[in-house]
């Protein structure tokens, strides 16, 4: 029986199935050092992981910085972060092997670190990028440290979530009232935004904000520490409790210049360019909730009989469909998409010239990265361009089947437990809980159908 169970937990668990999906040695030992890592990482913490759990459970604004710290000390807050300024420059199919390997433990901790990247994303794919290596470097040098910082991605609002996560045409209709009011200097920010992922524990929040127009949105960097900013409330949300979901609140907050992550007008290209980066890897965190939920149920049910074999075959078989889908976006993702601009021979060069202007004066590296992102606008968002349809319309399909079909593979393993499934002390029901926010952020399942439609037929 012993040795069956094993042959299980290698269908289900063993990085093998991937190997195939990547064409590059190093993209293969990324995935396998990653894997292992994350491995390390809940052994060294499964009794504090399940201790944050439960008071989260409780208390929705308790967050332990001891988890994070000890991610800090596996590097996985500078997984995406370009080698040339310090970091590991993992690519989205490894980074995606991570954190489903997290998830199938915790999906709130996996989350954290998820959207920390997704907060620094809008950084890395901007034409000013050089100009936050200050910035960039902060991130790495805590991380070493063991003082970690996170980052959150501010972009849903009271009126506006998915259609605010969309292009031009969608943003007209859209209610986004968070403003950024240009001034001497900088800007002025007003509104509000929720359920961001971070949101009270992040140091800098990548906002966007409309401008002049309600088609015409940008992006800013804001310090938590910036006068008029504040926290307004942590939601009690379903799911993913230790990953806080938070409200933030901008009373006439000054954001500098130098501060403009993506000039007015560009942000909702660059918004599309990031989210059809970031969904296919949201499937893989609902893989590894229903990797989660498919052991744990293995592990509770004594009378295997016919039926549950049955049920249990069903749902191994839906999760390597599910598996399947994020590993065909995110390896297009890697080749075509927005990750081929930091590969870039150019780019991986300036940084490196950038790093060591950044030791030597931070004022020097802001200005002359500002005055190049200028005259580089056009042909980063020219690289970003390319394929853009295909690979948008094969992350949502990622997105909303890998999540669907995890879905309901919890709902099987519910099932499989009855009337015990309800025990929140076995954690199922948590895993079912888990996986339903997948199919909520990064763009509603249903927005993302009709994405796809929209690239393929109108």
């Amino acid at each position: 029986m012993e040795d069956r169970a094993n042959l299980l937990y290698k269908i289900i668990d063993d990085i093998e199935f991937i190997h195939s999906a990547f064409p590059e040695k190093d993209s293969i030992e990324q995935a396998e050092e990653l894997k292992e890592k994350a491995k390390a990482f809940i052994k060294e913490n499964r009794d504090k992981i399940e201790i944050f759990e439960n008071k989260a459970e409780e208390n929705p604004s308790y967050f332990d910085w001891n988890i994070v710290k000890s991610g800090a000390k596996f590097n996985f807050l500078s997984l995406i972060i370009p080698k040339e300024f310090g970091g590991k420059g993992i690519k989205a199919l490894p980074y995606s092997v991570f954190i489903e390997e997290i998830c199938s433990e915790t999906a709130g901790v996996g989350n954290i670190f998820g959207a920390h990247a997704l907060g620094m994303t809008p950084i890395l794919l901007s034409p000013y990028l050089f100009s936050f290596t200050n910035i960039i470097k902060e991130v790495v040098e805590r991380e070493k440290k063991g003082e970690p910082i996170l980052f959150a991605f501010g972009l849903t609002e009271p009126t506006g979530g998915s259609d605010v996560q969309q292009d031009e045409d969608w943003l007209k209709k859209a209610k986004m009232t968070t403003k950024a009011q240009k001034v001497k200097d900088g800007y002025i920010l007003n509104g509000r935004k929720v359920f961001i992922s971070n949101g009270s524990v992040a140091k800098y929040i990548t906002v966007f904000a409309q401008t002049s127009s309600p088609d015409k949105m940008m992006c800013l960097l804001v310090n938590s520490e910036m006068k008029g900013f504040s926290i307004g409330r942590v939601e009690d949300k379903m799911g993913q409790k230790t990953c806080h979901a938070a409200e933030l609140v901008f009373e006439d907050v000054f954001v500098p210049d130098d501060m403009v992550v993506i000039p007015e007008g560009s942000a909702p290209f660059i918004n599309r360019v990031i989210l059809s980066t970031t969904r296919a890897p949201v499937g893989a965190i609902a893989t590894g909730i229903a990797k989660g939920a498919i052991k744990k149920v293995i592990e509770i049910v004594e009378d295997k009989d016919e039926y549950f074999a049955l049920k249990i075959s069903e749902a191994i078989s839906k999760l390597i469909m599910a598996r399947m889908l994020w590993i065909t976006s995110c390896t297009i993702i890697d080749k075509e998409g927005s990750m081929k601009l930091s590969q870039n021979p150019v780019v991986k060069l300036i940084a490196k010239i950038f790093s060591k202007i950044n030791s030597l004066d931070q004022n020097l590296t802001r200005k002359l990265g500002r005055k190049l992102g200028d005259r580089m606008k056009d042909v980063f968002f020219n690289v970003l361009s390319k394929n853009l349809k295909k690979i948008e319309s094969l992350s949502s399909i990622a997105k909303f089947s890998s999540t669907q079909l995890s879905f309901e593979v919890c709902n099987i393993c519910m099932e499989l437990l009855g009337e015990k499934s309800a025990d929140k002390s076995l954690k199922i029901e948590r895993f079912l809980r888990d996986v339903r926010l997948t199919q909520i952020y990064e763009t509603t399942n249903e927005v993302n159908k009709i994405i796809l439609w929209k690239n393929l037929f109108a």
